[in-house]
């Protein structure tokens, strides 16, 4: 009897669990929109404008929440859509050069990190929310300062 109630037990647990394990994997659609988003951030840290312009659709837009004390303050969203003038600026000859000298200064010790926190996809639709974050040397004030976003 005890064997038969651990094997009912154990069955119980994979048909509960298989379902959640499956649902973790990538499928192809958010394996392409994280290599997307690589292939985006290495054109923002080159100061590809072309290429960072190239990873946007015309619809494109940016959605942004500012923190309250750790938490998302939502009356304080801000949408930014792509205008042609914005992305006039991505195709100057001088895109990017600050961020790569900044980058290259070891007094600055600039550092980036990014990732993708959560990708739905529906159909032919996809939403993907991003973790950006830097750090750097501010040399007036002999600190560490931090930013970023999500």
């Amino acid at each position: 009897m005890n064997t038969l109630f651990c094997s009912l037990s154990i069955s119980c647990m994979i048909v509960v669990i298989m379902p959640n394990i499956s649902y973790g994997q990538e499928t192809a659609d958010t394996q392409a929109i994280r290599a997307l988003f690589d292939a985006d951030q290495e054109a923002w840290k080159r100061g590809d404008g072309e290429a960072v312009l190239s990873n946007r659709h015309e619809h494109y837009f940016t959605a942004g929440v500012p923190r309250n004390n750790g938490r998302p303050d939502f009356r304080g969203l801000t949408v930014d859509d792509w205008v042609a003038e914005r992305r006039k600026r991505f195709l100057d000859p001088n895109f990017g050069k600050g961020f790569a000298a900044a980058m290259a200064d070891t007094a600055l010790n600039m550092e980036t990190r990014s990732e993708l926190v959560r990708i739905d996809v529906n159909d032919d639709h996809a939403v993907a929310i991003s973790r950006i974050e830097w750090a750097q040397n501010d040399t007036t004030k002999n600190v560490r300062v931090r930013s970023g976003w999500e």
